[in-house]
């Protein structure tokens, strides 16, 4: 699951409703496509780069708008993690390729992501998800733009951004950030943390807001799929909710350093009852059935 929550810290939020294109909007191509060679597929996984200048100095990103995709020429696992990202100073040279994240910020420590979406398919053929907001704040972007096409899995596919940026020169700072909610977990086999085979239990990430602010938006995808042991013979379902908790996060879940679970538990019943559901995206499939859905 991919959901970016944006929040202010402001007391109130300024802007349109996303229909309509702010006066002075300029545009970006944020257009990049690779297919894995074999050697490539062999490898664990491979994260593509590509760089998209911008104007010299600070922006304020908008909104995007387009299609992400990914094909498989066989019918095999494959997910692809498909992200935004920006950094200050001159843009890296398009079509490099890393093994590893660590390898990636060892080499560009100052890549910030903006957004991220995630595609997922055990099936032969294409699966896409299209993308269309605006925001209801600028966000400070720099002097260039980075898409990372990230593949883990069986067969050598095609991944493809043919994205636009909508952007416009920073009037005034923006007191934006981004709340990142990226999270995977896996039932039905035991292949370590944050995998159960009991499809009864749940995982949880947790996010700790340090002052108060304003939620405006959630922007980014979420996706569930059978990803290579047996699929469900008929109809599945999984539940994916952000919930708000005031006062703190539940001490009797058992977060790791990065927020997370690493087994499995009954988290529902810890979530109190003061907790208010600000998301609730239930995903349903009949076997062997990738389904994504975008989020704004």
């Amino acid at each position: 699951m991919i959901v970016i929550v944006l929040a202010a810290l402001t007391c109130a939020c300024a802007g349109g409703n996303g229909t309509t294109t702010p006066n002075g909007t300029n545009t970006l191509n944020l257009n990049a496509s690779v297919t894995l060679n074999a050697r490539q597929a062999a490898q664990p996984e491979q994260i593509f780069l590509y760089a998209f200048p911008l104007p010299a100095g600070q922006q304020s990103l908008l909104g995007l708008k387009g299609i992400l995709s990914m094909s498989s020429p066989t019918a095999a696992f494959n997910e692809a993690l498909i992200t935004v990202a920006t950094m200050p100073g001159a843009c890296p040279q398009s079509g490099g390729v890393y093994p590893t994240y660590t390898a990636l910020y060892d080499t560009l420590p100052s890549l910030q992501p903006v957004q991220g979406f995630i595609l997922k398919d055990p099936n032969q053929g294409p699966t896409n998800v299209t993308v269309n907001f605006q925001l209801p704040v600028g966000l400070p972007v720099f002097n260039c733009m980075v898409v990372l096409l990230d593949w883990e899995g069986g067969s050598p596919v095609t991944m493809t951004s043919a994205l636009t940026m909508l952007y416009s020169t920073v009037s005034s700072p923006s007191t934006a950030e981004l709340l990142a909610t990226g999270q995977e977990s896996v039932w039905g086999a035991d292949v370590g943390a944050g995998s159960t085979t009991n499809d009864s239990l749940q995982f949880v990430q947790e996010n700790t807001i340090p002052q108060a602010g304003t939620i405006l938006a959630f922007v980014g995808d979420i996706s569930d799929s059978p990803f290579g042991v047996p699929a469900p013979p008929g109809p599945w379902q999984v539940v994916n909710d952000i919930y708000l908790v005031p006062g703190g996060c539940p001490s009797a879940i058992p977060v790791d350093s990065s927020g997370r679970t690493d087994s499995g538990g009954r988290y529902a019943a810890d979530i109190p009852p003061t907790a208010q559901l600000l998301l609730s995206a239930p995903l349903s499939g009949v076997g062997q059935m990738a389904v994504t859905q975008a989020v704004y």
